[in-house]
């Protein structure tokens, strides 16, 4: 019987590093990875500030900076061997292999819903034409299977007339009520919520805080440091998500090519994760975290706490990112006393604004602080490359979110198509 046992747990650990789960170095889309024996390097701030401008308009600053960053190599990082190349042990592998077989769509019967939702951003004009490419993608390959309900949050008119120079041209409610209705499918729940933020008291007070931006600050808009305002608190404080246990956020220019094998909601129940994400990578410009590390180890000091997590808890960890495209987490973790706490004093630091702190380096040190590792892991998602695309490019034409199929003969996309062309980034293919 013992045998048995061991020789079904192999099998799954196998079928499940075939669909993409790893023991060894995660693997990730090749853009995202430094190249072989590259070190951390920082960029001029003038070419970081000019080109980051144009990327934050229609593009990811991260993954802009990534395809851009040279200059001096910085001698204090080795690739090779920093946090983010952390290996899962056996016993994490097998409990991901045992959830997958639970997750896994039935053969008869509806699959069993967790307490999930998923969740959009929409700000810019760009968000939305990914948007109404995305949302057919994701009904197709996700959402009928596993119909769980979706958030799309755009700015409200209060906040548009609070910050107009960050949100004057963001998507309105109407439009996009108008590309969900036509593009997003049926058989599923969506919803568009509004969201309020303001900046923290130290940029209020501050007429000249703009010029005490770091160079990595200064090359993002200020609406993309509202974006990482809104992950890291705003959106964990909503009423809109009160009723759920869990959240899968999911970008615009995040693309469904090929059905999801798991449930996610599913695997992160089963595994009792409070966070998961597909990609993990070093960022490449230090002062993009410049005194994060540091702010974290005196709010640990100052109140006390124990770091529950040795791998992580150090100060390398400041340049680990969980690449926010798509990420997934545990709403009872982040609306619990301690992490709103930590979330206010963050954010009421002001250097979200100042030097371009983001939700993606915030997360790994928060749970290295607050949990044991094997609440976040080293086995993502584990959706393999070709089931999904980020920032690609769509081919011209009409694509049915009933049959998965794209008519040729429509147009529609075709300005999509050259508009969201990066060079550089994987290319959808159908």
């Amino acid at each position: 019987m013992h045998m048995l046992l061991g020789a079904i747990t192999l099998g799954l650990v196998r079928s499940l590093l075939a669909l993409g789960v790893w023991s060894t170095p995660p693997s990730v889309p090749r853009n995202e990875h430094p190249p072989a024996g590259a070190r951390l390097s920082r960029m001029g701030g003038e070419e970081l500030i000019a080109g980051g401008r144009d990327a934050d308009e229609e593009d990811d600053f991260d993954t802009w900076h990534f395809e851009h960053a040279g200059g001096e190599v910085l001698t204090e990082a080795s690739p090779l061997s920093g946090p983010e190349h952390h290996r899962s042990d056996s016993q994490e592998i097998r409990a991901v292999a045992q959830a997958s077989q639970q997750c896994r769509l039935p053969a008869t019967d509806q699959p069993k819903l967790e307490e999930g939702v998923i969740v959009f951003l929409v700000t810019r004009p760009m968000d939305l034409i990914r948007l109404e490419q995305g949302a057919p993608r994701l009904r197709y390959h996700f959402l009928r299977h596993w119909p769980y309900p979706v958030k799309i949050f755009v700015p409200s008119k209060e906040l548009r007339r609070y910050d107009s120079d960050s949100y004057f041209d963001s998507p309105t409610i109407e439009e996009v009520h108008e590309v969900m209705t036509e593009q997003g499918g049926a058989g599923y729940t969506w919803n568009i919520e509004t969201f309020n933020l303001t900046y923290p008291k130290v940029i209020r007070d501050d007429p000249a805080w703009k010029d005490k931006m770091n160079s990595c600050a200064k090359a993002a808009s200020t609406s993309y440091k509202h974006m990482n305002q809104f992950f890291t608190r705003v959106m964990y404080e909503h009423p809109s998500l009160e009723m759920y246990r869990y959240y899968l956020r999911i970008d615009a220019d995040f693309i469904f090519s090929a059905d999801v094998a798991e449930d996610p909601f599913c695997m992160m129940a089963k595994t009792g994760r409070k966070f998961m994400w597909e990609t993990r990578k070093e960022i490449m410009d230090v002062s993009c975290s410049d005194g994060l590390w540091e702010w974290f180890l005196q709010y640990q000091t100052t109140h006390g706490l124990i770091p529950r997590d040795p791998d992580f808890w150090k100060p390398s960890v400041a340049r680990v990112n969980y690449v926010g495209y798509a990420g997934m987490g545990d709403l009872q973790f982040f609306r619990s006393d301690r992490v709103r706490r930590l979330a206010n004093a963050l954010n009421d630091d002001g250097r979200i604004y100042l030097n371009r702190w983001s939700d993606q380096t915030y997360y790994p040190l928060l749970f290295a602080l607050f949990e044991n590792h094997t609440k976040v892991g080293d086995v993502g998602f584990g959706w393999p490359e070709n089931s999904w695309c980020h920032k690609c490019e769509i081919p011209p034409g009409q694509f049915d979110p009933m049959t998965g199929k794209i008519d040729v003969t429509s147009k529609r996309n075709t300005k999509v198509h050259r508009r969201s062309t990066v060079k550089g980034i994987r290319i959808y293919e159908k």
